[in-house]
């Protein structure tokens, strides 16, 4: 598990992020250190956001799991296209940003996951 700290270098702010995938369905579990308000969006390869998942609202850091579906559709309903995507969480109170390494591929049609 990586993360990649946009604003401030103040420690980890997410942990144990990873992806489940079944056909045309994504899950995305992650832990929050300490608690915040969160907005979680998926975001491509050039960190542009794809679908915000949850807009922002209270989370609970510790041991409390926060997982959200995604159902590979773009904002405007569209299927994403192939390609790699990765968790992104803004968080309020810690004025931060956090892109997980954990990622997530949508095959070419036809390819196989």
């Amino acid at each position: 598990m990586v993360i990649t700290q946009h604003l401030r270098h103040d420690g980890p702010v997410a942990s144990s992020i990873h992806w489940k995938t079944r056909p045309d369905r994504y899950r995305a579990c992650f832990r929050l250190t300490r608690d915040d308000t969160v907005q979680v969006s998926v975001v491509d390869v050039s960190d542009q956001v794809v679908r915000v998942l949850a807009p922002a609202h209270p989370l609970e850091g510790g041991d409390v799991a926060h997982c959200f579906d995604w159902n590979g559709l773009d904002t405007a309903g569209r299927p994403a296209g192939p390609g790699t995507y990765h968790l992104q969480l803004e968080l309020q109170d810690a004025d931060r940003v956090a892109v997980s390494g954990e990622r997530v591929t949508i095959p070419a049609t036809g390819a196989s996951p």
